[in-house]
């Protein structure tokens, strides 16, 4: 399995992210995103990619 967005590899110990994780876990900003919008239930997305995206929607809230 491969990140959606970076395409790098998933490794066991590392913390990775999928649209069903994201629903529950996070705010309709970040459910409202481009790329999480493009998201399939098969997608998964690296923490570092995530942590991206998070920071993107911080950057929007006023």
């Amino acid at each position: 399995m491969d990140c959606f967005v970076c395409s790098k590899k998933k490794e066991n110990y590392e913390v990775w992210s999928n649209k069903i994780v994201i629903s529950a876990t996070y705010d309709p900003k970040v459910q409202d995103h481009d790329v999480i919008r493009e998201l399939s239930q098969y997608d998964v997305i690296c923490h570092g990619c995530m942590q991206k995206i998070l920071d993107d929607v911080d950057k929007t809230r006023v």
